[in-house]
């Protein structure tokens, strides 16, 4: 069975940090045809896993979303056990969230990072704590699978201020929890910003990483991965597909698909105008030789702490035993690439 993943690339405004592919404006009627047209492509695809990602999904306005329902069930064998959308606090209300529901989504992606008002400010968040904190609510009241997302060492955030936000979180109990640490990526305003020392983030990022697996793993989640947390029997099934390397398919402009019985890594250009024009859409295509196969395995097995013993046992002290298995101990994920370089 296929996961499928539907990219959303419009937003209010772009985030300071964000490097995904996204575009401020609106060509609403002409991407839903495009996305639609690709569909197309995938034809009688069996499929279990949907996530609706951007970019900010949540935008998306009814009539367009039932447009894409309605050709995913005519398109696709579709048996979902999951569907994801990921969405901004403000526009989970109560009216959005029935349309949701009614049209299948059973997962929300809350995108919270921060319940300091001061940290919304510093990450060019828009939104209000007050309305973080109500759409944790209602999507918890409405029979969600609900996902808080968080971001941690972003500029002038300390530990305490770190500690608060986990707590926060932990008082709704929702079903998993996503705390990523800040990446400052190139061609971002944070980037240009870093460059230049106009921000700084802390230099503590170990201490962050031990804080945040000791709360959430001391409250019953586990880190099931790297940055994901969630409750027994709540992880989150599609993007276990990426991390297991079980076949995806990625709809929309920069999304990502990956046929592991062909070996085969492709995504569809950044480029809205191209694939809004050109049908299939213009791609990149990277065949997996068996080297490459094999340093995918080991770094995408290490972030869900897979590995087996004799592959770790020149660094046994980096690791500890998880589900039968082992994974990199807290106060390491600080440099996890280097320890994948090892092992690569």
């Amino acid at each position: 069975m296929s996961g499928i993943y539907i990219h959303i690339p419009f937003c209010r405004k772009v985030c300071p940090y964000c490097d995904f592919y996204r575009r401020v404006g609106e060509v609403w009627d002409e991407y839903i045809f495009a996305l639609l047209r690709e569909m197309e492509e995938y034809r009688g695809e069996k499929v279990d896993t949907l996530y609706f990602g951007g970019g900010t999904p949540s935008l998306t306005k009814p009539k367009q979303l039932e447009a894409i329902f309605d050709k995913i069930f005519k398109t696709f064998k579709l048996e979902a056990k999951e569907i994801t959308l990921e969405a901004n606090p403000e526009d989970v209300m109560g009216e959005n969230l029935k349309i949701w529901k009614d049209l299948g989504i059973n997962r929300i992606s809350i995108g919270v990072q921060t319940f300091k008002e001061e940290g919304l400010r510093v990450l060019g968040r828009w939104q209000t704590v007050k309305e973080c904190v109500d759409a944790i609510d209602r999507a918890l009241n409405f029979g969600f699978n609900t996902n808080v997302d968080l971001i941690f060492a972003y500029p002038n955030q300390s530990l305490r201020d770190f500690e608060e936000d986990l707590k926060i979180a932990l008082k709704f109990s929702p079903h998993h929890i996503s705390a990523y640490s800040l990446q400052i990526e190139e061609g971002t305003l944070y980037g240009y910003w870093y460059k230049r020392g106009k921000i700084q983030i802390p230099e503590n990022l170990r201490e962050f990483y031990i804080l945040r697996d000791e709360i959430l793993e001391g409250n019953g989640y586990i880190r099931y991965e790297i940055s994901n947390f969630a409750r027994e029997g709540f992880e989150c099934l599609h993007n276990l597909k990426y991390w297991r390397r079980e076949k995806y398919i990625g709809l929309g402009p920069s999304a990502a698909s990956f046929l592991p019985e062909k070996r085969l890594r492709y995504r569809n250009l950044p480029s809205l105008n191209l694939y809004l024009k050109n049908s299939p859409p213009p791609r990149e295509y990277d065949p997996l030789d068996e080297r490459k196969e094999r340093m995918e395995k080991i770094y995408l097995r290490l972030r869900i702490g897979e590995m087996e013993f004799e592959e770790i046992s020149e660094y046994v002290e980096l690791f500890e035993e998880f589900r039968g298995k082992r994974r990199v101990k807290a106060e390491y994920l600080h440099v996890f690439d280097e320890i994948a370089l090892l092992l690569i």
